[in-house]
Order: C-alpha cells, then sequence, then structure tokens
C-alpha cells in the first residue's frame, strides 16, 4: 500500500486542506478500480464502509492478490468536514458558494472526440489505451486552463484527476432514511446487474444524464459522447463503469452493515478480475433497473410536521396514502402519496417540513408522464 497526501489550493491564510489518497497493487496497472467516500461530507456510511474494505484490501495486497490498481479516498471532502452550523454537519453545499460538492466536475466529453480524431481504429483494447491516455492528457491540460483559485475548484479537479482513467468508479454516498439503492448510466447497464447484485441494491436507477454533471458521469459520459460521435466506425466499449452508491440512510452507520457492504465490493473486485480469489456465487437481484424519469418526487403542499406510514423500502401503490403533513396551529392535515408504484427508496431524514418541501420519492418501471427526459438532481 502507499499513501500519499495531496495539499489543495489555501483557502486563506493560516489554513490548509489536503486530501488523503491510498494506492494498491501496482501504480498504473489494469483494470484500475476508484473508490471514495462523504463527498457530501456529513455522509459517513462510506467512510466506514471504506474503512472495512481497506483491511480487505491490505491483506490482499500484502499477499500480492491484487492484479490491478486500486485507489482509495477515504474521506473526500476536508472543505465540508468542517462545515458546522448550530452543531449540525452541512457537508452537502460549500457554505461560501452554495454550491453542491456533487456537481461541476469537468465534462471534457467535446474535448475528447476532437483529441482522438484520426486516430481510433480497429483494435478495441487499442483504442480504450488511446483514450484513456488522452484523457490523461486532457484532464491536466484542463488544470492549466483552469488554474484553479479555490480550495473547491482544486477539491473536484484533484478528485477527477485521480479517477479519470479508471475502469471502475465507485462514489460512496447514503440519503436521508433509504434503503441500498445505486445510480449509474443507462449505458452502463446491463453490464452493471452484477455489482447491483453483489451489493443487494434494492432500487437501481439509469439514466444518461442527471444534471450539472455530478462525479460519476463525469467518467461515463465521455465514453457515451465518444460512441455516439463515431457509431459503427470504431469498435468503442463502454470502458468505465461509473457509479453512485446510496449506503442506506445517514444515521446507519454501523458495523453490521459496513462489513458486509465492503466485503461485497471486495467480491465484485475479484469478480472483475482486480483482485485474485473466487467471489462465489453471484447473490441473487433484489430488483431490476428502473430509470430515473420513473421516480416521483413528493413534495408536501403546506408547511408543518411530516408524519410517515411507510417505511423507507417499502413497495407501494399509487393512490397509497404514505404519511401526512399537520399544521398544528390551523388543525390542517394532508395525506399524501406517489403517482406510481414502485419502491419508496427516499424518505425525508428530518420532520419539519415548508409548503414544496421534499418528503419521500417512489421509483416507478416506466417513465412517469411529463418525466420523460426531465433531470432529477437526487444524488
Amino acid at each position: 500500500m502507499q499513501e500519499e497526501r495531496i495539499e489543495l489550493v489555501r483557502p486563506q491564510m493560516g489554513t490548509s486542506r489536503a486530501l488523503s489518497v491510498r494506492r494498491y497493487g501496482k501504480a498504473g496497472a489494469s483494470p484500475k478500480a476508484y473508490f471514495q467516500a462523504a463527498l457530501h461530507a456529513d455522509e459517513l456510511p462510506g467512510v466506514i464502509t471504506l474503512h472495512h474494505l481497506e483491511a480487505l484490501l491490505k491483506e490482499a495486497d500484502d499477499k500480492g492478490e491484487i492484479t490491478g490498481e486500486i485507489v482509495v479516498v477515504p474521506f473526500a471532502n476536508p472543505i465540508g468536514l468542517t462545515q458546522y452550523v448550530d452543531m449540525k454537519p452541512l457537508g452537502r453545499f460549500e457554505l461560501r458558494s452554495g454550491q453542491n460538492f456533487n456537481r461541476h466536475y469537468p465534462d471534457l466529453s467535446h474535448a475528447l472526440i476532437a483529441a482522438v480524431d484520426g486516430k481510433l481504429g480497429q483494435d478495441a483494447d487499442a483504442n480504450v489505451k488511446l483514450i484513456r491516455a488522452e484523457l490523461r492528457k486532457l484532464i491536466a491540460q484542463h488544470r492549466k486552463d483552469v488554474s484553479p483559485l479555490t480550495d473547491l475548484q482544486d477539491l473536484r479537479l484533484t478528485l477527477a484527476e485521480l479517477a479519470i482513467d479508471a475502469d471502475y468508479v465507485l462514489d460512496l454516498h447514503c440519503d436521508w432514511e433509504a434503503p441500498m439503492h445505486l445510480y449509474i448510466s443507462d449505458h452502463n447497464w446491463p453490464d452493471a446487474a452484477d455489482l447491483s447484485a453483489q451489493i443487494g441494491s434494492e432500487c437501481s436507477l439509469i439514466a444518461e444524464i442527471s444534471g450539472d454533471n455530478p462525479f460519476d458521469e463525469a467518467f461515463s459520459r465521455p465514453w457515451v459522447e465518444l460512441r455516439r460521435a463515431y457509431g459503427d466506425q470504431f469498435p468503442i466499449p463502454m470502458a468505465t463503469l461509473a457509479t453512485t452508491i446510496e449506503l442506506r440512510g445517514d444515521r446507519d452507520v454501523y458495523d453490521e452493515y459496513a462489513i458486509p457492504d465492503a466485503l461485497n465490493m471486495f467480491k465484485f473486485l475479484q469478480r472483475r478480475g482486480l483482485v485474485a480469489g473466487d467471489p462465489g456465487p453471484l447473490p441473487e437481484p433484489k430488483c431490476d433497473a428502473t430509470p430515473l424519469s420513473g421516480v416521483d418526487r413528493v413534495a408536501a403542499v403546506h408547511g408543518g410536521m411530516v408524519v410517515f406510514s411507510v417505511e423507507a423500502g417499502a413497495q407501494v401503490k399509487a393512490g397509497q396514502e404514505l404519511g401526512y403533513v399537520l399544521d398544528c396551529e390551523t388543525g390542517q392535515k394532508t395525506p399524501f402519496s406517489s403517482r406510481t408504484d414502485g419502491i419508496l427508496y427516499s424518505r425525508l431524514g428530518i420532520r419539519l417540513v415548508v409548503p414544496g418541501g421534499y418528503l419521500c420519492s417512489v421509483a416507478g418501471e416506466k417513465p412517469l408522464p411529463g418525466r420523460e427526459g426531465q433531470l432529477l438532481l437526487s444524488k
């Protein structure tokens, strides 16, 4: 194992921030997997999961069983780690700019299409090697062009540099109250069905674009656009599987979850040829993929406190009462429901809501009317 500390741009005199990066296997070896946790800094289930995964990786590394390269960033957001208001950690948005830490990553798609023009051939493996080399050049040029002035700009760019040439990019998050679920490009499905089954995902949401270029899409989308641009002229595999894995809810920081989750990710690495050994039989999948455009994001029609009658992870029917919002001053009590059958895969983690405030999300099997192609900023 090799450990590196990457200093970020100093945000202010007398302060500094840095990323810890750990590498297992042989630097530059293929295939390459990249893991990070807590990009939203108050989402900690991924941190404890990587803690247990790293114990497995270290043992495998000591035995020479890692056949590729595995990069781990155990805590991907030192900026958000220090953001507290009224004793509450606030790690989803940077307080200075208001920007979501999981948005606005470099989109190298168009530059990549131009960079490989006239260089592709009929050997798929050679094309992948070429494309990855060009991506490394482009991200290095992007740093020169942007010359990041803030630690947020530098954080985004540094994380992108670490993951740009990976075969597998796993960004570990969590929801408020939720079962295990994941987001992934529809171009990575059904290739990613083994990952979904291995981790026990109860809802696997697919879309080409979810909005504002979140971290995972910064690495899957260039391949999508490249394949679209060149069509059948050259064999270009969907060579990067990038996903956002939601490890249940933000309070689910328990070894009883994290140890099996870490083992399942280790088995996925074995199954994909990054670690030697037999992962055993693939578990039966708990779900098939459903479109992100099939999600009904239920909102409150007035302020008050929410009282749920259905647990996160439950299968529900369209029109079924999922709970109610109570205004204790006026006595107004308003039930709420979903427009679709499906799994209630996300639920608000606090119980005070404002008009139009988020309550829960239900994932249906088909796009909802008026939602075809509509973006849903969920990650």
